[in-house]
């Protein structure tokens, strides 16, 4: 059995060829695809074509290589001959090797006579009876048949008709034996004169001879090709071993730096830790010798105290009378004695340098700040600031945002400019979260723009009421939260808009920041400062004359521009702990600042009618 398979089909030859990678089942009207993959026609029908009508195309499922369609049916495409002639011979095999052929039914008549031998012209199995027939009639008289033990031994193998020169659709008395070299098609002799005369011609024979020496030569340069692909998957496959090889020395080399910058910032951490510690213990031993000073004076005065009681309640007349100036001395000089208390002692910061510096930055050993920057203009009713130092003021006078960039020459003035957004009507507040977005209450509204000034989303809170939102804060986590005065309510936002809660707000007018998750703000009229967290729990309200604008540092501290006067003309920077505790003036008979905010490098930006400041701690 396999002898007569190996006979008929090359060693190399498997049966899943003949299987259709759609349906798995064997090639039933195999067609061709430009890519030269073969899919029966049934299941070219099932895929789906391109959606232009103008350009119609279908998609191989294995290479994803289009077909240009050039009608609008897919039996037009080129029909796999040979395989379809190798789907009917391997067929015929099978019935041949299926039992030896013993099951094999006459395929001429209906009395089911077993089959002797097989017309090779009309590819049936004939039965003694039918086989004797067929070679008497005239129209088969001439045909091939042989017996089944010449098939079963390899001794006759069958060839598809398909093999042979197709005959012409128009005259069908006639082969078409004739290449058309012009029009690249196959004619009869009577098409090749009428439709192909001034054509360049050539006999089958010839053309397939012409056309295995082109197929030849392209074999042979496919073979270069192959060789100089597989060439250069070798060079691709070294590049790539190099470039892992240079990727890990990289990293490596990456790793080697940072450990060295890590040391080196870590020596300097440790420098800068020893001289603080070093501050630190000698402020300690200053506030601790005023300390012990003024336990010594309480403990004498105390002394004295004691003293005296005993001996005005001992009643010796002479006595008292005798030591009334010492005691009276004693006791005048201590009320009367100034106690000195060290005074800015407590103040130690550190400062960041900036990302271009290469030091960690410095200890700042008084909160004392000077002028640094100054712009005389316009009427700012707000300021922000992005990471990249670019100041954005909302100018009451303009009704918009102008943008300030500051020179690296502190001795110049600012850059400003007018950007045009076309989505602010009426802005009101500005402020820049951690991702370097600028949100803007404009309006009822709060918008959210990028980097560049182009709207990322928007939400309106206090939908449910007429009144006009009066000020507006963002924390570390990109919390939004928008004051409304007339309702003495705080609404907290996530960065997207949708709301978290609603806080009671007493007091809240246009001044609000979000610092360690505390929400604070002031009242000029009522003269409060007032800070809560964000369920609402009251941190403290402390009493402050005309608090103005407000901003807090990254550690927590709250700086507050407290007005002089009723006309508030002028104005003094103090400074707050985060539990309320004054820590005194920082800066003096400054102008009064409506917005207020600390810079990436810790510089104070105050912004108020016609100037712009920036100060910087000494």
């Amino acid at each position: 059995m396999a002898a007569s398979r190996r006979a008929t089909f090359p060693k190399k030859f498997r049966e899943r060829q003949l299987e259709c990678s759609i349906c798995c089942n064997r090639f039933t009207e195999p067609k061709f695809l430009d890519c030269l993959h073969t899919f029966c026609l049934k299941c070219l029908h099932h895929l789906e074509l391109g959606k232009n009508p103008q350009i119609l195309k279908i998609k191989c499922p294995l290479c994803g290589r289009n077909t240009m369609l050039e009608s609008s049916t897919l039996e037009d495409l080129p029909t796999n001959v040979t395989l379809s002639a190798l789907v009917e011979e391997f067929a015929i095999l099978e019935q041949l090797l299926q039992g030896q052929g013993s099951e094999i039914k006459c395929q001429n008549c209906n009395n089911e006579n077993p089959a002797d031998s097989f017309c090779m012209d009309c590819a049936h199995f004939l039965c003694q009876d039918c086989r004797k027939a067929h070679g008497r009639q005239k129209r088969s008289k001439s045909h091939k048949t042989y017996t089944m033990a010449q098939l079963q031994s390899g001794e006759i193998a069958y060839k598809s008709k398909l093999r042979e020169e197709p005959k012409c659709q128009q005259h069908p008395d006639q082969s078409r034996n004739i290449y058309c070299e012009t029009c690249e098609q196959l004619a009869c002799t009577a098409c090749s004169v009428l439709k192909h005369e001034k054509h360049s011609r050539a006999d089958v024979s010839e053309a397939l001879k012409t056309c295995q020496q082109e197929i030849t030569e392209f074999l042979k340069n496919t073979e270069k090709k192959k060789t100089e692909l597989k060439n250069a998957t070798t060079k691709t496959a070294e590049s790539r071993k190099k470039l892992d090889t240079m990727f890990e020395a990289t990293n490596r080399k990456i790793s080697q730096k940072a450990d060295k910058e890590v040391a080196r910032i870590r020596e300097r951490e440790q420098k800068l830790k020893k001289e603080a510690k070093e501050i630190y213990q000698d402020r300690v031993k200053t506030l601790q010798t005023a300390e012990d000073a003024i336990n010594n004076e309480l403990t004498a005065a105390e002394q004295t105290q004691d003293m005296m009681k005993q001996l005005l309640a001992q009643e010796i007349k002479t006595e008292i009378l005798h030591l009334k100036q010492k005691f009276l001395r004693s006791l005048r000089e201590f009320v009367e004695q100034q106690q000195i208390v060290p005074e800015k002692v407590h103040f130690m910061a550190f400062q960041e340098c900036g990302e271009t510096e290469k030091t960690l930055g410095r200890l700042i050993l008084k909160d004392e700040w000077k002028l640094k920057q100054t712009k005389t203009e316009g009427v700012i009713n707000s300021v922000a600031v992005f990471s990249d130092n670019e100041i954005v003021t909302v100018d009451g006078g303009y009704e918009q945002l102008i943008t300030y960039l500051p020179k690296t020459n502190p001795q110049t003035s600012f850059i400003s400019q007018m950007p045009h957004i076309t989505d602010i009507k009426d802005p009101v507040k500005v402020v820049v979260n951690r991702l370097d977005h600028l949100i803007v209450l404009d309006g009822p509204a709060v918008k959210t723009f990028s980097r560049e000034y182009q709207l990322l989303h928007q939400f309106q809170p206090g939908t449910d009421s007429d009144s006009q939102p009066t000020c507006l804060a963002v924390d570390e986590d990109n919390l939004i939260a928008v004051g409304y005065m007339a309702k003495e309510m705080i609404s907290l936002h996530n960065p997207d808009g949708t709301l978290i809660r609603k806080l009671t707000a007493p007091m809240i007018e246009d001044q609000l920041v979000l610092s360690n998750k505390r929400i604070v703000y002031t009242n000029c009229d009522m003269c409060k400062l007032v800070s809560e967290d964000y369920n609402g729990g009251m941190a403290f309200t402390k009493d402050i004359k005309s608090p103005l604008s407000v901003c807090c540092d990254g550690q927590g501290n709250i700086y507050v521009a407290k007005g002089l006067d009723s006309w508030q003309s002028e104005s003094n920077i103090h400074v707050f702990g985060s539990d309320g505790r004054h820590n005194g003036c920082v800066i003096a008979h400054s102008m009064p600042p409506e917005g207020m905010m600390f810079m990436p490098a810790g510089d104070l930006l105050l912004g108020g009618k016609d100037f712009l400041h920036v100060y910087q701690r000494v």
